[in-house]
């Protein structure tokens, strides 16, 4: 049995790693893909877990040999989501659920025909940077000013994907159900 792929897509802070966790607790048979990134790890994230936290050189060579179904460079770090990872979870289990920007998102819908993509909106833009200052504790203006003009760019570019779920703040349980629904009409 081939499971389905069900990609989270959504602006920073928009609650994309929040929502997959839940879901991943509740919708039997399913796996979160983790992704490969450049990116430095965060106090409170784990390797293998959170993220495979790999160096430049060694994503540029996966990417020589053809490893990722997408890749993007978001924020000046490296992403990207590997063939072989999500055969293998798509033989062992019913869901697979990958967090992906925007950007590799649309890359991945070109490649992937079957993968359902699903956009998670947050309330506001005030909402996203209410978010950011909070989870990125000691963020610069300048980071969140980037942070805050892609998330408009981002949210621009929302109907372009199979589905979109509100995820107001204090809305968190609807934003799940509303997910839940759209999987189990798949």
């Amino acid at each position: 049995m081939k499971g389905k792929f069900i990609v989270i897509v959504g602006p920073s802070a928009s609650g994309k790693t929040e929502l997959v966790s839940v879901l991943v607790k509740k919708v039997p048979g399913s796996a979160r893909l983790i992704t490969m990134t450049t990116r430095p790890r965060r106090p409170n994230e784990t390797h293998e877990k959170d993220y495979f936290f790999i160096t430049k050189a060694e994503f540029e060579k996966r990417i020589e040999g053809g490893d990722f179904f997408e890749y993007a460079e978001v924020y000046g770090n490296l992403y990207g989501s590997s063939k072989k990872i999500l055969d293998s979870f798509l033989q062992k289990f019913k869901y697979v659920f990958a967090i992906i920007d925007v950007q590799g998102a649309q890359t991945l819908k070109s490649k992937i025909k079957d993968a359902h993509t699903i956009f998670i909106r947050p309330g506001s833009i005030d909402d996203i940077r209410t978010r950011l200052i909070k989870v990125r504790k000691g963020i610069d203006e300048d980071e969140l000013k980037k942070r805050i003009e892609t998330a408009e760019h981002e949210l621009s570019l929302a109907s372009t994907f199979d589905a979109v779920v509100d995820n107001k703040e204090g809305r968190f349980d609807d934003a799940v159900e509303s997910v839940m629904k759209i999987i189990s009409s798949l």
